[in-house]
């Protein structure tokens, strides 16, 4: 009899693991399909902006290598009509090492740490005047630097790593 209960039992929680793996398909699914979409919603402007070539310090790189090195989880928005590149990511050492965080705060950094850069693009350079880079935590700004001192602190970073 408790054979029959433990089979009972078994197949009741196996016929409900069929309809949760079902779920877990979909949204895994649905996960890929919402990639895809935002890989092709890159405007063509912002695949060629990425591709500009960076000369810097007797170093060439491009404006996809600077923003994929120093930040993760990269997002990149162009205004056309504005000739505006905002790239957005999560924080990640070297990225403001010399502002001497503790331990606890840079983990809470990597976690939720949002940078902005925000940036004019002429011809295809980027305006070193017009550049802001912004940390933001707990929606409060920890550090904001602008015009070239920006630009030239995020060349140096990447640089560095």
């Amino acid at each position: 009899m408790t054979k029959v209960i433990c089979i009972i039992c078994l197949s009741t929680l196996l016929v409900g693991c069929g309809d949760r793996l079902t779920e877990i398909k979909d949204a895994a699914s649905g996960i890929s399909s919402a990639a895809d979409s935002a890989a092709t919603a890159v405007s063509r402007d912002v695949h060629a902006i990425r591709a500009i070539p960076i000369d810097y310090n007797d170093k060439t790189f491009t404006v996809n290598d600077l923003f994929k090195t120093i930040l993760r989880d990269v997002r990149w928005d162009y205004d056309a009509k504005h000739n505006e590149l905002q790239v957005h990511g999560t924080w990640q050492p070297p990225l403001f090492s010399e502002q001497g965080w503790d331990d606890t705060i840079q983990k809470q950094l990597a976690e939720t740490g949002l940078v902005t850069v925000t940036c004019t693009i002429k011809g295809d350079k980027i305006d070193r005047a017009l550049t802001e880079l912004k940390l933001v935590y707990n929606n409060e700004i920890m550090y904001q630097m602008n015009g070239e001192e920006a630009l030239h602190y995020l060349y140096d970073t990447y640089l560095q790593k």
